[in-house]
């Protein structure tokens, strides 16, 4: 049988990335590349780019025609970034990341109320607006039990940051929320990037120096979603 290897060349290039959005899709690794807003994108290429790259190489069955190099290659390049994904993991961003991208946090949304527990950047935007805080309950003496990676350590008063990104579109769109957390006497140090179990009492004043007073601190895996 004649080929048209072309849509041949095409039609591979397709399927592979159709292949690689499935395999986003079933293990959960979406996350790590793109925000919740924009994961339908995953489930739309892992069900939509098999479909083309069969049409694809169901056309490819007469008009013989040989690929170019330039054709070849072009796909190739096209592939490209999955093969580097595949080859070098994608590390969730850490407390370098928090240092080069350290601003003053977005402003609190007042019109967003907490909803179930409380989360690390809810703490945070309560620490910068009183407003918010208020509206949301988060007072001192509010117990928190919530997950972040330390960020910076041996602060004044031996507290700690620990902070978390939300990613709205992808990794390269990620935000920094930190708040300031006091451990419990006795607490033996917890190194840089490693992530913990907060349990705890909001203190200090909401706008301005709220922060959370710690009874427990505990080590635990990366979630599977940082990003959140």
């Amino acid at each position: 049988m004649n080929w048209d290897w072309t849509r041949v060349v095409r039609g591979l290039a397709l399927a592979t990335w159709g292949a690689f959005f499935a395999y986003l899709w079933i293990s959960g690794r979406a996350t790590t590349y793109i925000g919740p807003k924009t994961a339908w994108v995953v489930t739309l290429g892992a069900l939509t780019l098999p479909l083309v790259a069969v049409a694809y190489l169901w056309g490819a069955r007469s008009h013989p025609r040989a690929a170019s190099a330039r054709e070849v290659g072009a796909n190739g390049l096209l592939i490209a970034p999955i093969l580097l994904a595949l080859m070098v993991p994608a590390p969730s961003l850490g407390a370098l990341a928090v240092k080069n991208k350290r601003t003053k946090n977005p402003p609190a949304p007042i019109d967003a109320p907490v909803d179930g527990e409380i989360r690390l950047y809810e703490i945070a935007w309560a620490a910068d607006s009183a407003k918010y805080a208020a509206a949301n309950d988060l007072a001192t003496g509010k117990a928190v039990d919530f997950v972040g990676f330390v960020s910076r350590d041996k602060l004044p008063g031996g507290q700690l940051e620990l902070s978390r990104f939300f990613v709205s579109c992808c990794a390269a769109d990620a935000t920094a929320y930190s708040v300031k957390i006091t451990p419990p006497a006795g607490e033996p140090p917890t190194p840089v990037d490693a992530w913990v179990r907060v349990r705890g009492t909001l203190a200090g004043q909401p706008g301005s120096t709220l922060s959370v007073a710690a009874t427990a601190l505990d080590k635990v895996s990366e979630p599977s979603n940082p990003y959140n």
